[in-house]
This record gives structure tokens, C-alpha cells and sequence, in this order.
């Protein structure tokens, strides 16, 4: 029985290294603590992988399939995430300042505690996305889907919110001072306040 459990063990662990191999795209080696920045990423699947703690500041991402990866505390400062494929993803504590997520998908992907100031999230899904404590200050929101997305204690100041929909969002101690809010939809809305917002919902 020793012998049998001892080679389950071993199994174990070598399919465990199997599924964190490392690769390089493009001179860049796929890790946690990773250092690439300008890195050409663009379109590659990176599904699942974890890179976390790394620099990736100015990195093309567009179109990258990034889903359900684990990129906490990164740095993606001014980096080009516009059409990623971001569900699922942890983002918490991530650098995300003048990063381009334009059309990116998010959706209950965790950005807590982010920093996404002057972010461009134009058309962005962020569907059950979890935005507690996430600096979006002047950051560009317009079209985005924000259904049942969670600002709790967030900054939008000076955000632009023009046509974003906030349906069931919880938007409780969420500073909005200055935020641009034209055709921004309200509909069973938690307001910073604790009322409810429904002022958008069908008549």
C-alpha cells in the first residue's frame, strides 16, 4: 500500500509539473515574476498561466487569450489588453495606469484593489466583475457592460461613465465626484448611499 500511495505521489507531482511549464513567446518566459516589459504578446493563449508579480508594462496583449489566469500585483501599465479575453482572471492589486482594455472581456474576473487611473475600458465586458477598492480615476467607461459588477469603496472620480450599463451593480461608498454620467443606466443600482437606483429600468 506504501508503495502504491508513494507512486501516486510522484504521478501527482509530475503532472502538476506538467501543467506549469514554463514556454517563451517571443523572448518572453511565461512565469510568475516575469520581466517583459514592450513584450509582443498579441493574440497568443495564455490560458491559465500565472503572471503574477511581473512586469509586463507596455505589453501588446490585444486579442490575448488571458482567462482565468492568476495576474495579481503585475505591472501592465500602458499596456494593450484592447480585446483580451480576461474572464475569470485575478487582477487584484494590478498596475493597470493608461493600460488600453477597450472591448477586453472581464467578466467575473477579480480587480480588486487594482490601479486603472486614465484606464481606457471603452465597450469593456465587466459583467460580475469584482472592482472593491479599485482606483478607476478618470478612467474612459463609456458602453461598458458593468452588470452586477462590484465598486464597493471604488474611485470613479472623473470617470467617464456615458452609456455604461450598472444594472444590479453595487456601487456602496464609491466616490463618483466629477464622474461623467450621460446615458448611463441605472436599474436595480445600489447607489454609494445604499439606495437603489432604478431610474433606468423598463417602464
Amino acid at each position: 500500500m506504501k508503495i502504491t500511495s508513494c507512486f501516486a505521489i510522484i504521478v501527482a507531482m509530475l503532472f502538476a509539473s506538467a501543467a506549469e511549464a514554463q514556454q517563451t513567446i517571443n523572448g518572453c518566459l511565461i512565469k510568475r515574476r516575469t520581466s517583459c516589459p514592450g513584450a509582443n504578446l498579441a493574440g497568443m493563449d495564455l490560458t491559465k498561466s500565472n503572471l503574477s508579480n511581473a512586469d509586463l508594462s507596455s505589453a501588446n496583449l490585444s486579442g490575448a487569450n488571458l482567462s482565468a489566469d492568476k495576474i495579481a500585483d503585475t505591472n501592465l501599465t500602458k499596456a494593450n489588453l484592447s480585446g483580451a479575453n480576461l474572464t475569470g482572471t485575478i487582477l487584484s492589486g494590478t498596475y493597470l495606469n493608461s493600460a488600453n482594455l477597450s472591448r477586453a472581456t472581464l467578466d467575473k474576473a477579480d480587480l480588486s484593489q487594482a490601479t486603472l487611473p486614465d484606464a481606457n475600458l471603452r465597450e469593456a465586458s465587466l459583467a460580475g466583475t469584482n472592482l472593491s477598492m479599485t482606483n478607476l480615476k478618470g478612467a474612459d467607461l463609456t458602453g461598458a457592460n458593468a452588470k452586477g459588477a462590484i465598486f464597493i469603496m471604488s474611485s470613479l472620480t472623473n470617470a467617464n461613465l456615458t452609456r455604461a450599463d450598472l444594472t444590479e451593480a453595487t456601487l456602496v461608498g464609491t466616490d463618483l465626484r466629477n464622474a461623467i454620467l450621460v446615458g448611463t443606466k441605472f436599474c436595480k443600482t445600489t447607489m454609494p448611499d445604499r439606495s437603489v437606483n432604478n431610474s433606468g429600468c423598463p417602464k
